[in-house]
């Protein structure tokens, strides 16, 4: 909700601060005093451009300065958050600051942290509806008109209708999404399958033994050296064993002689048992050679066989990771991803099923969501067509027109997307005969604002907008129609936060707090002053100058108290409770707080 606007510095207005309160704000005033400048200030803060030109002549600067305050996880605080400003945790104010300079540079800044215009505009967006201003009108932004629909039809919320949907397609799209990377990857894994498939062979008829590799060169050593070793070991065999002085024939005499003297002196005993040990090794030894020699054979053929083995080993081995080791590891991997690509059919037929379901389901239920949104937009299209009948528009004819969605996935022939089968938009045909265009190509001013008026009030409960600002909303109506208008904002102001600038008594009649904006000369100079009308007197006072102009009649007085009463009478038959601000504070207190606010024109 907006609590205070705080001008200097801009167009006819030297210093002003205006203090607003919930219920129904409303602006009076001569033509020119400045009621225009007030909502360009708000347009300024919401971040719209600001140009040099606006500065009050003699003023090195304008500054515009906006204080709202708004609950806990308002989105508006998300936003600033997102952006990185400061926002208070658990809610509360948040103070806009909008400054021009002479040089043409402005600077924008939130809760006193420097932020660009871009980012301001994008965070305070659907905050304040300025029919003024048509950027700052959410219901002509088309992405919300969805959203607004469902919420009339009472199809969103936890648990709702369109909760159920949006779970069923995302469902729907993660099977699709994963079938579509299966099938683009299909041709790829057949491809994948097949060198696989011939790796695998390939290691399969060489059937390789883990060491085998190691074995063979071994092998193949011994058969290209077999006359060396075989010469070597019958060598070492005459040496040992064999021939005539041998080592194992020296090894028994020594053994003979030393047994003879053992019966003298029983301390040679170890000795002679080391000398019997040796020689029996070495006849064992000679044995082992002389075996060894009669065995080891040049064979040509098996040492060709064990290279022509190793080259083969060799050349797995450099393909698949180095030894034989690596070709088998690689071979057990090469075997588990086969059988994983080979299982890929499977899955993909798994999906296709799963998918398939997903798909009935999010079609069952877009479709029960269409239907919802069907009877909600003829709903709608009824509720707004009798306000506008009195509105003095009653020909006028509002409608929704469904549209395919963006970014829909096919889900078995049905288009559907995040929000259904169907995005909307809101159409308004103003005049009989004219076909129905879109809301931000009707004629602006009164028209546009009786429109959106009339589309509030409709849409009072469900459009998240805090405050709606109206401009000329009593342009070319009068007598019966402006009673109207004055009841309708009424009514949309115990909903939300209503500021409206009127030149109709009937209208301002309704307000909780009237502010009444006039142009003063001081010292030669002219400036805009705002001053809250608290005073019941000080009311009917103002709703007779707009009667009977600048002399006030005893008759319009008169008038303007009846109009008074009769505001109040259809207050209190309309059964409504007091309208309340965001914490709780009576709209009445407003006014009669308006009245301390701290006012400078000078």
């Amino acid at each position: 909700m907006l609590t205070t606007l705080r001008i200097s510095g801009l167009a006819v207005v030297d210093q002003v601060e205006v203090a607003f309160g919930p219920g129904l704000n409303v602006l009076t005033g001569e033509t020119g005093a400045g009621k225009s400048i007030l909502l360009q200030a708000l347009h300024l803060v919401l971040g719209g451009r600001m140009s040099a030109e606006a500065l009050r002549e003699g003023a090195d600067e304008a500054v515009v300065e906006a204080l709202f305050e708004l609950p806990a996880r308002h989105p508006a605080l998300a936003r600033l958050e997102a952006a990185g400003l400061p926002v208070p945790a658990a809610g509360g104010e948040v103070l806009v600051r909008r400054v021009a300079t002479r040089s043409g540079r402005g600077r924008a800044f939130v809760n006193g942290a420097l932020c660009t215009v871009g980012m301001l505009e994008g965070a305070l967006r659907g905050l304040v509806d300025l029919t003024g201003q048509h950027e700052h009108v959410a219901l002509l932004d088309e992405a919300s008109h969805l959203s607004l629909l469902d919420a009339f039809a009472g199809v969103d919320g936890e648990g709702g209708l369109l909760a159920s949907y949006r779970a069923a397609f995302q469902v729907l799209q993660t099977s699709l999404r994963r079938k579509a990377e299966l099938l683009a990857a299909r041709e790829e894994r057949a491809r994948r399958a097949d060198w696989l498939a011939y790796q695998l062979r390939e290691i399969d008829a060489a059937a390789p033994r883990p060491g085998e590799d190691a074995e063979l060169d071994r092998e193949r050593q011994v058969l290209a050296a077999a006359e060396r070793l075989r010469a070597a070991a019958r060598e070492a065999e005459a040496a040992v064993y064999a021939e005539e002085g041998s080592a194992a024939e020296r090894v028994g005499r020594a053994a003979r002689s030393l047994a003879e003297a053992v019966q003298l002196d029983p301390r040679l005993e170890p000795a002679l048992a080391l000398l019997r040990s040796a020689g029996a090794e070495l006849d064992e030894a000679g044995r082992l050679l002389a075996r060894y020699a009669e065995a080891v054979t040049g064979d040509p053929e098996r040492l060709a066989e064990v290279v022509e083995r190793l080259e083969l080993l060799r050349a797995l081995a450099r393909k698949h990771g180095g030894s034989v080791a690596e070709a088998l590891a690689r071979a057990a991997a090469m075997r588990a991803e086969l059988a994983q690509a080979e299982g890929a059919a499977g899955e993909l037929e798994r999906l296709e099923r799963a998918a398939e379901e997903a798909g009935r389901a999010a079609r069952a239920l877009a479709a029960a969501l269409s239907e919802a949104r069907r009877e909600a937009a003829a709903a709608l299209g009824r509720e707004v067509r009798q306000e506008l009948a009195a509105l003095a528009m009653a020909r006028c004819r509002v409608s929704v027109e469904f549209l395919a969605p963006e970014g829909a996935v096919d889900a078995a022939g049905a288009a559907l997307g995040r929000e259904g089968a169907e995005r909307a938009r809101i159409l308004i045909a103003p005049n009989p005969g004219e076909p129905p265009r879109p809301l931000a190509r009707v004629a602006s001013g009164g028209e546009l604002s009786r429109l959106l008026l009339a589309l509030k009030r409709a849409l009072a409960r469900t459009d998240p907008v805090d405050t709606y600002v109206f401009d000329e909303v009593d342009a070319g109506i009068g007598g019966a129609v402006a009673d109207a208008v004055g009841r309708l904002l009424s009514e949309v102001s115990r909903e939300r936060q209503v500021v409206c600038v009127t030149h109709l008594p009937q209208v301002a009649a309704f307000a909780d707090l009237h502010l009444r904006v006039e142009k003063r000369v001081q010292a030669g100079r002219t400036a805009t002053g705002v001053v809250p009308l608290a005073a019941p007197d000080a009311r009917r006072a103002e709703l007779a100058r707009m009667l009977a102009g600048a002399t006030l009649t005893p008759s319009a007085v008169e008038h303007a108290g009846a109009l008074l009463a009769a505001a109040r009478a259809a207050a209190a038959a309309s059964g409504e409770a007091p309208v309340t601000g965001r914490r709780g504070r009576p709209v009445r207190s407003a006014a009669r707080r308006a009245g301390k606010v701290r006012l400078s024109a000078q």
